[in-house]
């Protein structure tokens, strides 16, 4: 059961009336995350700056989407993992690649160097090795995309952590397990 109340827009006042209105502009629905950040408009606001200015990253969306994903998996995030599922053909992700960015695994090199790098951000907590960073920058990626690989673990997160407190509750599809996916993919 959700822990944390779910804003209706119907009810919603003021500037937190016009964060969900844009939220459903967007997405063409108010998904219950964005009813759960509802609560304070700063954090609703916070997420929908943050998400925005990712938008035209160097890394592209396919791989930010990916990274988002290793981030759900990594906090055992089941409605982040599975927004992020059923949002991923429009970020242009296969079946495939969805389960490569939640497994850190890709058959690209450069992905999986960045998926490789995202997964040591997250078992190091930041505090990657020297060897880490210099793998990722073998596979062609510089500072820019270093510092956006480790913003979207950062987006990731923010959604994770409120989702995961607030045992949100999904209005998707939810995600298969990931041992389930690598059986289908198999």
């Amino acid at each position: 059961m959700q822990r944390i109340r779910s804003v209706d827009p119907k009810h919603a006042q003021g500037r937190t009336k016009e964060l969900l209105a844009t939220v459903e502009q967007a997405f063409g629905v108010v998904p219950n995350a964005a009813r759960v950040m509802a609560n304070s408009p700063a954090v609703l606001e916070s997420f929908l700056a943050l998400s925005t200015a990712m938008k035209g990253i160097a890394i592209g969306d396919k791989l930010h989407h990916q990274v988002k994903l290793a981030s759900s998996e990594s906090n055992a995030c089941a409605y982040c993992t599975s927004i992020l599922t059923a949002m991923g053909p429009a970020a242009g992700l296969t079946a495939a690649e969805l389960l490569e960015g939640r497994s850190t695994q890709a058959k690209d090199v450069r992905a999986n160097a960045a998926l490789k790098f995202a997964k040591a951000v997250l078992e190091s907590k930041g505090k990657v090795r020297d060897d880490d960073l210099r793998a990722v920058r073998q596979a062609g990626f510089g500072d820019t995309e270093i510092v956006e690989i480790v913003a979207s673990l950062v987006v990731g997160h923010f959604t994770n952590f409120i989702n995961n407190v607030a045992e949100t509750a999904l209005d998707i599809p939810e995600a298969p397990a990931l041992v389930h996916c690598a059986a289908c993919a198999a």
